[in-house]
């Protein structure tokens, strides 16, 4: 009888090390899933967030085209009313002071307008980055527990295990942090 109960311990402390190593392999494959995701989300808003940046660039320089064409006109309607042309009739000449005041004014509303579409793409950057940060971080504690877990594998340390379980478990609240701000 102390055979077969010999037998029955000698049995599960065999099994114990196969499915813990079975455990961690499993626990490996997950937290590598959830770092390819959060991998993926970090080059994705990466790339928006410098698009958004290059949009917000080109935005800028339109309203500063628009600026220089707005101070040409203001000197030229300045240059006239300083020194009006001797020969001019009255009426055209109003008529072309009021054309400059038309075309200064158009080109403010235009700027308004590109300076908020700039604005906008400027929030649209610094959302987009803030979600590479949060991703990037959820990568960088899982790659961590990836190694953890594999270290706890090859040296058939526990406690490796645990605490790339902890880090992994970190990261994900962090994935699903910046999953929530999207």
């Amino acid at each position: 009888m102390a055979d077969k109960k010999t037998e029955i311990d000698e049995t599960k402390t065999q099994d114990f090390p196969k499915r813990t190593n079975q455990l961690i392999a499993l626990t490996a494959l997950i937290l590598a899933i959830c770092a390819t995701f959060a991998s993926l989300y970090a080059g994705a808003n990466a790339s928006k967030g410098i698009l958004a940046q290059n949009q917000a660039s080109d935005s800028w320089a339109y309203y500063q085209a628009k600026s220089i064409k707005q101070s040409i006109y203001s000197s030229q309607l300045e240059m006239l009313e300083i020194d009006p042309p001797d020969n001019s009739d009255p009426a055209k000449l109003e008529e072309l002071k009021k054309a400059y005041n038309d075309t200064i004014d158009r080109y403010e509303k235009e700027q308004d307008e590109i300076k908020a579409g700039a604005q906008a793409k400027e929030k649209d950057r610094d959302h987009f980055l803030a979600l590479n940060r949060g991703f990037a971080g959820s990568l960088t504690y899982l790659q961590i527990a990836i190694l953890l877990t594999s270290l706890a594998g090859l040296m058939k340390q526990i406690y490796f295990w645990y605490a790339g379980i902890a880090i992994g478990a970190f990261g994900i609240f962090n994935f699903v942090q910046a999953m929530m701000m999207v």
